[in-house]
């Protein structure tokens, strides 16, 4: 569910979206360790990502297209091509993070990948099935 907020003191607006903390495929953590991403990621969201995503199911899809994206490009490592993605600068309840979206993906619309510069499992004391909020930037 998407709700919009006015900030009466700020003038802003925030998005708000609620989800669930899901398992994943066990596969950021290899990803987000690649130094092609990481310094982007370092360049681009002003920091280095915990190495892991946490996966979260929106109640809704996520509809990118209305939010300003962080282009992160591909690059070939090891003789290996990785895909670009898209990022968008989030909170997670109240913790600075990003959604990561990948060129290929096989999520549907409503999974997110997250990454953050913490744990966001233990800093929240997450486990699969719990409720977050999503606070789009």
């Amino acid at each position: 569910m998407e709700v919009e907020n006015k900030d009466e003191f700020k003038g802003t607006r925030a998005r708000f979206f609620r989800g669930k903390v899901v398992r994943g495929l066990g596969e950021g953590e290899y990803y987000i360790s690649r130094e092609g991403y990481r310094s982007q990621f370092l360049q681009q969201l002003g920091y280095e990502p915990f190495p892991g995503t946490l996966n979260i199911m929106l109640d809704e899809p996520f509809a990118a297209s209305k939010f300003q994206e962080i282009r992160i490009e591909g690059f070939r490592d090891e003789g290996r091509v990785f895909g670009g993605c898209r990022c968008y600068k989030i909170k997670v309840n109240g913790i600075e993070a990003a959604i990561v979206r990948p060129e290929k993906s096989s999520y549907p619309a409503n999974m997110v990948e997250i990454i953050s510069p913490v744990c966001l499992r233990d800093a929240l004391h997450l486990s699969d099935g719990d409720f977050v909020l999503v606070t789009l930037e």
